[in-house]
C-alpha cells in the first residue's frame, strides 16, 4: 500500500476575528477539495492577548475531517475532534474561546442538513456586515451597551432582535458565554416563550406552555419570532435540569429529524403503516442502539401501537409522548424502512376542484427503463447504476438525507481440494432478483456492479437501516436453493455497506468504502460487513 511520508503541507489563513459558521463551512470545503493538505486559520482575541489556531485536515484516503484547536504562541492543544458537522465545531470553538484554561474531550457525531448550513451562512454574513456598519457609524455604541449591562459587552449579539436573522442556538450560546442573568422573552405570533437564566444557564422555562428541558428543546426548533433579554431578573423556581450545551446538541438533532419528516410529507393526520409485521425485538434494539435520541423501550411500545389506521397525532397523544420523544422514533422507523405512511384520507377531507387525469403512456417509461437493464437478468447495468447513484447523491445533498450503498458478492463454492468460487449462472441470478424485489422499496435500485458483483442503491437510508435490509436479503437468498444445483450450503455471500454522511461525503469514497467492507466480509467469512465497523490497519 502506498503511504505518504514527510510532513503534511499546510495552508494558513489569518482572520480578523473568531470564525463564524460561514467561515468554518468555507474552510471545511477548502480542506475537502485539497485532501491530505492541512488548512489552518488563526485569529486573536479582541484584547490582543490570546492567539487561537484551528487546524483542519481531511485524510486523503477518506474518512471524517479532523479538527484541532490550539491556543497561545506555543500552540497548546485544546481539543482534537473528528467530525464533518460545522455547527458542533462552531459550538466547541465558542465554548473553548471563553474558557481557554479547560481542555475539552469531545466524542460522538451530529448531522446537520445542508439547508440548515446555508441559512446559517446567510445569517453570519448579515451579522458581519451589520457589525461593521455599527462600528463605522458610532464607535461608542459598544460602550453604551456596556453601561446598560456589562454582560452584553461580552456577548456576540444585541439584547433585542429577530430569530429570522439569528439562530436560536447561537443566541443561547451567547447568553451562556456572557454568563448573563435575566429573562429571555420571545414572541412568535400566538406563542410566547419565557426563559430565566442564572450565570448563562437556563433555570426556568415556559415555551408555548411546554415547561423545563422539553420547553428548551421546543424553543430550539423555532426559526421565527422577536426576542428581548431583560437583565437582572431572577426567580426562585427551577424546572430546567440539563446544561445548555447538552440541550443545544439535542435540539439540533431534533431540528434535523423534524425537517426530515416534514420533507417526506408526514402530517399530524398521517396514518403510519407497518411494512413488516414480524420485526424482532433485537432489530428494534439495534436501531435504538445507533441513535442516542431514541429510547429502546419507547421504540418498541410505539411500534406495537401502530395499527395501520390511527393518525400519528392520536398515537402520540395515547402514548403521552413529547415531541423530542416521538419525532426521533418516527424518523428512525421511516429511515430504516420499517414503516411507511399514507395521507390519502387527509386529501379526502379537503375540497378540491375536479380535474381529468393526464394520460401517461407507461409503455414509453417501460421502454426507457428496459434500455438501462441487462435483458438476461432484468437488473440495471453498471453505467445506469452510476448515473442513478449520482442523481441520488445530489438529491440527498439538497435535502440533507442519507444515502447507502451495498455491494454484494455471490458465489457458488465447490468442494475440496480446490474450493473454487464461481459466479452465479443466469437462472440463479434471476431468482435472486425475484427474492430481493419482494423485499426492497420502489425507490431502491438493484444493479450489476462491475463484472460479476451486484449493488443496491438505498436512498434515504442510514447504515443501521441498510444493515437490517442486508440481513433480510441474506436470509431470503439462503432460505432455499436458488436453482438446480445451487444449494444454500454451497452459496457464499459477502455484502459490504457504506453510507453518506455516516462514513464519508464523496461518491468515490462511498464506493471504495463499500468495496472495503465487502472485502472484510470475505476475510471474516461473515455475510455482512459495515464500513463503520472496520478497524484501521
Amino acid at each position: 500500500m502506498l503511504r505518504r511520508t514527510g510532513p503534511i503541507p499546510k495552508s494558513l489563513q489569518k482572520l480578523p476575528a473568531a470564525p463564524g459558521l460561514s467561515e468554518i463551512h468555507h474552510y471545511l470545503q477548502a480542506a475537502m477539495e485539497h485532501r491530505g493538505k492541512q488548512v489552518e486559520i488563526s485569529w486573536t482575541t479582541p484584547d490582543r492577548l490570546v492567539d487561537f489556531t484551528l487546524n483542519i485536515h481531511c485524510p486523503w484516503r477518506g474518512g471524517d475531517t479532523e479538527w484541532k484547536l490550539f491556543v497561545g504562541k506555543n500552540m497548546r492543544l485544546v481539543w482534537d475532534y473528528k467530525s464533518c458537522d460545522v455547527l458542533l465545531v462552531y459550538n466547541l470553538i465558542i465554548s473553548s474561546c471563553g474558557e481557554v484554561h479547560q481542555s475539552i474531550q469531545a466524542d460522538g457525531a451530529l448531522s446537520v442538513s445542508e439547508a440548515y448550513r446555508d441559512s446559517s451562512k446567510r445569517r453570519d454574513t448579515y451579522y458581519m456586515n451589520s457589525a461593521a456598519q455599527v462600528e463605522e457609524s458610532d464607535p461608542s455604541s459598544v460602550n453604551r451597551i456596556g453601561t446598560q449591562d456589562n454582560a452584553w459587552s461580552r456577548s456576540t449579539l444585541p439584547p433585542t432582535g429577530d430569530l429570522s436573522l439569528v439562530e436560536i442556538s447561537r443566541l443561547l450560546q451567547s447568553i451562556l458565554l456572557a454568563r448573563m442573568t435575566g429573562r429571555l422573552d420571545i414572541d412568535q405570533t400566538s406563542l410566547h416563550a419565557k426563559v430565566f437564566f442564572v450565570d448563562g444557564e437556563p433555570q426556568l422555562a415556559d415555551v408555548g406552555g411546554i415547561a423545563g428541558d422539553e420547553g428548551i428543546l421546543e424553543l430550539l426548533t423555532w426559526r421565527e419570532g422577536k426576542y428581548k433579554f431583560e437583565p437582572r431578573v431572577r426567580v426562585t423556581e427551577r424546572n430546567v435540569g440539563q446544561k445548555i450545551e447538552t440541550l443545544v446538541i439535542q435540539g439540533v438533532q431534533l431540528v434535523d429529524k423534524v425537517n426530515f419528516i416534514r420533507n417526506v410529507g408526514l402530517l399530524p393526520d398521517s396514518v403510519l403503516l407497518k411494512k413488516h409485521q414480524a420485526i424482532s425485538s433485537a432489530e428494534l434494539d439495534n436501531l435504538a442502539a445507533h441513535d442516542t435520541s431514541m429510547d429502546a423501550g419507547l421504540l418498541k411500545r410505539f411500534y406495537q401501537a401502530i395499527d395501520d389506521k390511527t393518525a400519528i397525532k392520536t398515537l402520540v397523544e395515547n402514548q403521552r409522548l413529547t415531541r423530542s420523544q416521538w419525532v426521533p422514533l418516527v424518523a428512525g422507523l421511516l429511515g430504516s424502512d420499517l414503516i411507511s405512511f399514507t395521507n390519502d384520507f387527509v386529501a379526502s377531507r379537503e375540497e378540491k376542484p375536479t380535474i381529468a387525469p393526464k394520460s401517461i403512456d407507461k409503455s414509453k417509461i417501460h421502454s426507457v427503463m428496459m434500455s438501462l437493464r441487462r435483458p438476461e437478468t432484468g437488473m440495471f447495468t453498471y453505467p445506469a447504476f452510476l448515473y442513478f447513484l449520482e442523481q441520488e447523491y445530489f438529491r440527498g445533498y439538497r435535502s440533507g438525507s442519507p444515502l447507502s450503498v451495498m455491494i454484494m458478492e455471490m458465489r457458488v463454492v465447490s468442494g475440496p481440494p480446490n474450493l473454487a468460487r464461481e459466479p452465479l449462472d443466469v437462472p440463479a441470478v434471476a431468482e435472486v432478483v425475484r427474492r430481493i424485489s419482494r423485499l426492497k422499496r420502489h425507490i431502491d435500485l438493484l444493479a450489476h456492479y462491475e463484472q460479476y458483483d451486484y449493488a443496491m442503491l438505498l436512498p434515504n437510508t442510514k447504515t443501521s437501516g441498510a444493515n437490517i435490509f442486508a440481513q433480510r436479503v441474506a436470509r431470503a437468498i439462503w432460505s432455499s436453493p436458488l436453482a438446480y444445483g445451487v444449494d444454500s450450503a454451497n452459496l457464499s455471500l459477502a455484502f459490504g455497506v457504506a453510507c453518506i454522511p455516516d462514513d464519508c461525503l464523496d461518491l468515490g469514497v462511498l464506493l471504495a468504502a463499500a468495496e472495503a467492507a465487502k472485502a472484510q466480509a470475505l476475510r471474516a467469512a461473515t455475510p455482512i460487513a459495515l464500513y463503520r465497523d472496520l478497524k484501521g490497519g
